[in-house]
This record gives structure tokens, C-alpha cells and sequence, in this order.
């Protein structure tokens, strides 16, 4: 992996949106460094403080566990070193609140953001499309609904037709993936979805809301709920890779995630994915118009793999893992480690290493059309963005 020049005791700002945008400070511009105030010289003339160009990133995370300015700090640090500005990110509660930050971002507030694909069709001529997001060769990836084997074997949920009467749990309908794309595969199945896209309730089955992973910890750990809605990220690897190759090979084919099907405990079984949906994209605010985002746009686009990879020491000793040297030192030098070798690593600290790299490699360019499947999938729902 390449070694970046990361320090990781240096402390960063962030900002933190609970709930919509309240505590969030749009920075707007350029501010000033340590001292806002004039310097006197010997001579009596005063000199201006050095002023920093910052850039807001607003990022909403599909997984609660994850520290997703950490994940990101590969990238936020290659474009603070070529370009000599400063990041700041920050996280808000949902998607709703980065389309609202994005919404708010005028002429002066220099802002891109992560974010779902039902960004861009929602948000419109508000945001500009940067690229969409490559994970390793692709450029698609899938919602899907899983069950347990307990809900298979003792409960019957063998497809999503037996999901009648029963609960689900999955991602607010800003998510394409977690929300969006698994209410499609129950209508798709015959169930009645009621006005649940809308923010109301479904009429054949009981839905609750969380986040990718939080809706597949709630289905394994709460015996009521009998399927989880989540992006093919989180699911994946409970999948057995034989039922993912016979039955779903689209997915088996296109999704990078493949790789690791079947490699975590509890195992799952799938019981649909939706079609492929184009990767989320990088968004930028419209309203700011400039020579630096233009060149920031075109660094990542350009931008090769190892540009998006952490220090694999410096990831450690972010997230404070118990993670022996010689494993590190082994994908430093190689990618990837076998923790079968590791004895005396801790499992769940290599599950929360790898959960924390960076899950894309690459930036590819891309436009508002790119994204037109997603808007046909709302349509399908029914679901006007602007009530999202």
C-alpha cells in the first residue's frame, strides 16, 4: 500500500450535524489562521495574517460504526498537499441533511460531498456531479434484502413474498441502496408498500429505520424482525459465495464485494438484490465557481488507486487497534494480511481495520445522465425527491 505522510495525532475539526443541519457552521470562503488580528512590523506598517483556503466536505456515513473522517483521510490529504488548502468535514445525521447543506451552499462556500446517488436527480442544477465513485473496477453495486437462517428454516421466509405481516428493517429512503432499493424489491415481490416511500407506512409488512449495518445488526440480534434492507457492502460478506453464484450472478459478476462473500459470522441468506445501481457519486456546490475547484475536480479524476490508500500504520493508530507490527508491515508491503496468521490479533480489530479503509479506488467522470436510472427507480416508487 502507499505510505502517506499522514500524522494522525494532529487533531482535526469536525463538525457534527444530529440532527438535520443544527451545530452545523457552513465556513463560506477563506478564514484566517491562529490570530485573526494584524501583525505590527518594526518599520510601524502592518501585515495581513495568512489566510487559509478551506473547503467544507460534508459527508453522510452508511454505517454508524464507521469514523468516516478517518476513512477519508488518504483523499483529504492528498488534495490539502497538492493544493494547499484545508478539509473540513463533517458528518451529518442522514441524507436528508447533506442534500439540505448542499442546498444552502452559495456562491462563497466552497463545499463537495459525499453522498447516495439520489442526490443528484433530487438536488439538480444545485450541485454539479464531479464523478462517480469506482470500487475496484466497478462502477455498479446493489441494494438487497437478507433473512437469517433461523427466519428460513423456523419462520418459512424463503423469498420476499413471505415477508407478509412481518418486520424489516432498513435504511431511510434517502439511501438508494439501504431505503430506496429494498422497498422496490418488496413491491416488486407483490407486497404493498403503502405510502412507506413517502414517509408513511407500509399496508403488508412492519418496517423500522437505521443505517446499512445497524438494520443487519437489528436482524440478527432481534428474533422479531425477519429481513434486512442494506447495500450489498454490508451483506455480502454473511453471504455464502455458492448461493450468491447460483442464484444472483449479476452480482456474483459485477460486485468487487464478492470477494469476501461468506468470510463473516452470522451466516445470512440472500433473498433478492435489486438491478444494479450506479456507484454514489462526489458532488460539488454549483454556486461556487473557480480555477481551484475546477483543478480540484480534475486531481481526482486523474488520481491513481494510491492515492485513495491509507498508511496502514497510521490507520491503526487512528482507530487505536490491537494489530501486531508483522501483520501490518505484511499489507504495507503486500495489500492485504491473512489474520489465520496472526494469532494474537484481535478479530474484531482487524474487522474494524478494514471496515475503515477507503472503499473506493477510484473517481470516474460522470454527469446528471448517469444517474437517470436512480430517478426511474424513485418513479417506480413513487417518490418525489422533494419530500425525501
Amino acid at each position: 500500500m502507499a505510505r502517506n505522510s499522514a500524522n494522525w495525532s494532529e487533531t482535526r475539526r469536525k463538525f457534527i450535524a444530529t440532527t438535520g443541519l443544527a451545530g452545523v457552521g457552513l465556513v463560506a470562503g477563506c478564514v484566517g489562521g491562529d490570530d485573526d488580528t494584524a501583525d505590527d512590523t518594526d518599520d510601524g506598517t502592518t501585515t495581513e495574517p495568512d489566510e487559509d483556503t478551506v473547503i467544507e466536505w460534508v459527508m453522510n456515513p452508511a454505517e454508524d460504526t464507521i469514523d468516516i473522517e478517518v476513512q477519508y483521510q488518504p483523499l483529504f490529504e492528498a488534495i490539502e498537499a497538492e493544493f494547499d488548502v484545508e478539509i473540513e468535514g463533517f458528518e451529518t445525521a442522514n441524507y436528508a441533511a447533506t442534500a439540505e447543506a448542499l442546498d444552502a451552499a452559495g456562491p462563497d462556500d466552497p463545499m463537495f460531498a459525499d453522498t447516495s446517488p439520489g442526490a443528484v436527480p433530487d438536488l439538480g442544477e444545485e450541485i454539479d456531479v464531479v464523478g462517480m465513485r469506482e470500487a475496484f473496477g466497478s462502477e455498479q453495486y446493489f441494494g438487497t434484502l437478507v433473512t437469517t437462517a433461523e427466519a428460513r428454516d423456523e419462520h418459512g421466509i424463503e423469498t420476499v413474498a413471505d415477508l407478509e405481516g412481518e418486520e424489516v428493517a432498513m435504511g431511510d429512503i434517502g439511501s438508494v441502496s439501504g431505503g430506496m432499493a429494498p422497498l422496490w424489491i418488496l413491491e416488486d415481490a407483490g407486497l404493498d408498500i403503502g405510502n412507506a416511500a413517502q414517509g408513511g407506512r407500509a399496508e403488508d409488512f412492519q418496517f423500522r429505520t437505521a443505517s446499512h449495518d445497524v438494520a443487519v445488526e437489528e436482524l440478527i440480534n432481534d428474533d422479531s424482525i425477519m429481513a434486512a434492507g442494506a447495500g450489498e457492502f454490508v451483506t455480502v460478506p454473511h453471504v455464502p459465495a455458492e448461493q450468491l453464484e447460483e442464484e444472483f450472478p449479476d452480482l456474483a459478476e459485477i460486485s468487487p464485494d464478492f470477494a469476501d462473500a461468506g468470510t463473516r459470522e452470522p451466516e445470512l441468506h440472500m433473498l433478492n438484490t435489486s438491478p444494479p445501481i450506479p456507484r454514489a457519486p462526489i458532488v460539488v456546490n454549483a454556486a461556487w465557481e473557480s480555477e481551484l475547484r475546477d483543478d480540484i475536480e480534475e486531481f481526482m479524476r486523474d488520481a491513481g488507486t494510491e492515492l485513495f490508500e491509507h498508511d496502514p500504520f497510521d490507520l491503526r493508530d487512528a482507530l487505536n487497534l490491537d494489530l501486531p507490527d508483522e501483520m501490518i508491515e505484511e499489507i504495507d508491503e503486500e495489500g492485504g494480511a491473512d489474520i489465520d496468521d496472526y494469532p494474537d490479533a484481535d478479530g474484531d480489530d482487524w474487522e474494524v481495520f478494514q471496515d475503515h479503509e477507503l472503499w473506493f479506488s477510484g473517481i470516474e467522470a460522470a454527469d446528471h445522465e448517469t444517474y437517470d436510472p436512480v430517478a426511474d427507480f424513485a418513479s417506480d416508487l413513487g417518490i418525489e425527491f422533494e419530500d425525501i
